[in-house]
């Protein structure tokens, strides 16, 4: 399994034909204090495979604060990757995870650990940051 494009933006959907449109991409929240909370975020992926690697795969989201302790609990489900083309190139599917309301109670760098049936793929860093103070006038 490959995963060609993982990435956390303000939009992010599937169409009916299978094209992923992902709107607002980011890698940091700026925030006015701690704790904050997200109204919505998407986590966006693109996965390929080989002949071997078709069918249904478990997917796993675990997004960790800067200690590797868990933000919210680990977010699960399927994705089905298509027989594999004729003309031999690898099958592709995307899979958008939409998150409302994620609380941070820390800054520093997060991270959305991908796994993919039990094991880690990657990991897509969102650093939270706290805003500079306004400036005196």
């Amino acid at each position: 399994m490959n995963i060609e494009l993982a990435a956390l933006a303000d939009y992010a959907a599937v169409t009916a034909d299978g094209k992923l449109i992902v709107a607002g991409v980011f890698d940091s929240l700026i925030v006015a204090g701690l704790p904050a909370s997200h109204p919505m975020m998407y986590l966006a992926l693109r996965i390929s495979g080989d002949a071997a690697e078709t069918g249904r795969h478990e997917l796993e989201v675990r997004l960790v604060d800067p200690d590797g302790k868990p933000v919210i609990p680990s977010l699960k489900g399927g994705i089905e990757l298509p027989p594999t083309p004729a003309d031999g190139t690898a099958a592709s599917a995307q899979f958008v995870m939409g998150m409302a309301n994620v609380a941070f109670a820390a800054q520093g760098p997060h991270a959305f650990d991908i796994l993919i049936d039990e094991r880690y793929e990657l990991s897509v860093s969102v650093v939270v940051r706290l805003a500079p103070p306004p400036l005196a006038e």
